[in-house]
C-alpha cells in the first residue's frame, strides 16, 4: 500500500536535526495484532520510505533522500498505462485497459520565498488487480 504524504503549503519545514531523525535506513516491521514488536523480525508488513530526492532543489546532492524540508505539496494523475504507452498495436487511444495507474509528482518550493518550483517524480502507484 502506497502513502503520499505531502505538508501543507504553508507549515514551516522542521529543524534539520528533525529530519536526520526521521530519514532513517532502516526498515520497520510492524507485527501482527496483540503481538509484541520487533524491529528485527520480519513480518507481513512492511513499512519503508522510498528514495525520491537524490539532490535539493538547488542541485547540490542530498544527504536525507526520503524526506525534504521544504514546503511542498503532491500532484497526482490517473492513467492507464497502456494508452501512455501504446502497448499492444493500439491506434485508437481513447480505448485503454480499464486498468489505471497513479502517477503522484512532488512539487517542492525553490530557495527563497518566491523560488522556483522543482519536480521530483513521478512515482508510480500500479494498479490493483482483484484477489491479489
Amino acid at each position: 500500500m502506497y502513502q503520499l504524504i505531502s505538508s501543507s503549503v504553508v507549515n514551516t519545514p522542521p529543524p534539520s536535526y528533525m529530519m536526520k531523525l526521521l530519514n532513517n535506513n532502516k526498515p520497520l516491521y510492524i507485527p501482527a495484532n496483540g503481538q509484541r514488536s520487533t524491529p528485527s523480525v520480519p513480518t507481513d508488513t512492511k513499512e519503508d520510505m522510498m528514495e525520491i530526492f537524490p539532490h535539493d532543489v538547488t542541485g547540490l546532492p542530498n544527504n536525507n533522500r526520503k524526506l525534504m524540508a521544504r514546503r511542498n505539496y503532491v500532484a497526482v494523475v490517473a492513467y492507464d498505462p497502456e494508452v501512455v504507452n501504446g502497448t499492444f498495436g493500439r491506434t485508437d487511444m481513447n480505448q485503454g485497459s480499464g486498468k489505471l495507474s497513479l502517477a503522484a509528482d512532488f512539487l517542492v518550493q525553490g530557495e527563497g520565498a518566491y523560488g522556483n518550483v522543482v519536480k521530483y517524480g513521478p512515482v508510480v502507484i500500479p494498479s490493483l488487480e482483484y484477489g491479489r
